[in-house]
């Protein structure tokens, strides 16, 4: 497809209140609801501007109207996120409407590819569906299973469909988990935890990355699902200001505290970041913030000027699992980084696979050009403590080194 204007979509698409009326009139009725979001969509944003990615939006929208029509007679399209539609079908059989969905997804939806003036965008989604029955459930339950599906499709690693029917519906958990963890927020019951970084020659303590724990009541909130849902509902942001607040009382220790920023947030991340070094006048020059690797997907331009507003706050930057995801040495050309710390599955490999041993070192050897500290994770005896330190890794972490605890603290490393 090709756009050079914000054209309007060929048939009308609703509102999100409005679509959500239309849902629930019509009750007496077999429907079946699909929402199609567009997968890590902040990134086109960040890399070409709110004015691009506008376009793009709407070259979305164009591209789900006409596939819509092209298959259905009785439908209603609704935008119902900045980056997502839901289409409202009705008269379908849901095992043979589930099939149908799917078949129009794989062969329409999966990947969405655009070119706009002199940009090509090629662009994944993911996509959730439920159905509803006059016999069966509440029709005003059916968006929110369609939404559940479309959660369980971000988890699955995004840009694939999930069906849930009203049997296999877990939303109430979902719902139950959102809310302990507004109440966390609300509550600041979220408590930073300082796992202790060492040099690998000395033994003494370099820093500390900063952790976070989740209290509701005596509960402790964990797991990549609970994070899952923190981050669908937007919540990280929130999470990640109370543990820099409380945690800042530490930077002026003579150690540095590193931070783990979402580049989905970065904006916001970095305003929360600013406001309190600001206010409480604090020694920047200790915070380091840590960039996972496969997030640098961004524009290089953009992604340059980011990094360069950590410059300007005196704040050290390292890139977290270097050597997984987008890996490409030509970043540490560009990325004015401090630290590499190596993705832990080749730390706990290298004992036992020379090609993990291998990979370790030749990324020890690049770092030392570019003079950047490599930090090895995942250190968890002895052995891959001696292994670290003999190949040239500078610095450590790992629970050999220490557990973390509510309060950074000095660890005594005997080797």
């Amino acid at each position: 497809m090709i756009l050079n204007s914000v054209d309007k979509p060929s048939v009308n698409v609703l509102g999100r209140a409005k679509f959500l009326e239309q849902v629930a009139s019509l009750k007496d009725e077999n429907l079946t609801l699909f929402i199609v979001d567009v997968d890590d969509f902040k990134l086109v944003n960040f890399s070409y501007g709110y004015r691009m990615g506008d376009v793009v939006i709407s070259a979305v929208a164009r591209k789900v109207c006409s596939v819509v029509a092209r298959y259905f007679t009785s439908y209603t399209v609704g935008k119902v996120g900045s980056n997502s539609f839901a289409v409202l079908v009705r008269g379908l059989d849901p095992v043979l409407g589930f099939r149908r969905i799917e078949e129009i997804y794989n062969r329409h939806f999966e990947r969405l590819n655009f070119k706009i003036g002199r940009d090509f965008f090629s662009l994944t989604t993911s996509c959730g569906v439920a159905f509803y029955t006059p016999d069966r459930g509440d029709v005003c339950d059916l968006f929110k299973k369609a939404e559940e599906a479309l959660y369980s499709a971000k988890r699955r690693g995004k840009n694939c469909i999930v069906f849930i029917d009203n049997e296999s519906s877990n939303f109430n958990k979902i719902q139950e988990i959102r809310l302990k963890l507004v109440q966390a927020i609300e509550n600041k019951t979220i408590v930073p935890y300082f796992q202790p970084i060492v040099s690998l020659r000395t033994g003494k303590i370099y820093g500390y990355e900063v952790l976070a724990r989740i209290f509701h009541g005596d509960e402790i909130l964990k797991g990549d699902y609970v994070i899952d849902i923190a981050n669908t509902f937007n919540l990280i942001p929130e999470i990640d200001k109370i543990i820099f607040e409380k945690a800042s009382v530490y930077l002026d220790g003579g150690f540095k505290l590193f931070f783990n920023l979402s580049m989905k947030y970065f904006f916001k991340e970095l305003n929360n970041i600013w406001r309190v070094v600001k206010d409480k006048n604090l020694n920047s020059s200790n915070i380091v913030i840590e960039i996972t690797e496969s997030q640098k997907v961004l524009g290089m331009n953009v992604a340059q000027s980011i990094f360069q507003i950590f410059r300007d706050m005196d704040a050290k930057i390292a890139i977290d699992d270097f050597g997984s995801g987008y890996s490409s040495y030509s970043y540490l050309k560009k990325f004015p980084a401090d630290i590499l710390k190596i993705d832990g599955e080749f730390v706990k490999g290298a004992k036992k696979d020379i090609r993990d041993l291998t990979i370790m070192k030749s990324i020890v050897e690049v770092a030392k050009p570019f003079r950047l500290r490599v930090l090895a994770e995942f250190i968890e005896d002895e052995e891959d403590y001696t292994l670290m330190r003999e190949i040239g890794v500078g610095l450590g972490q790992g629970w050999f080194i220490g557990k973390p605890q509510p309060e950074p603290y000095d660890v005594k490393i005997n080797v």
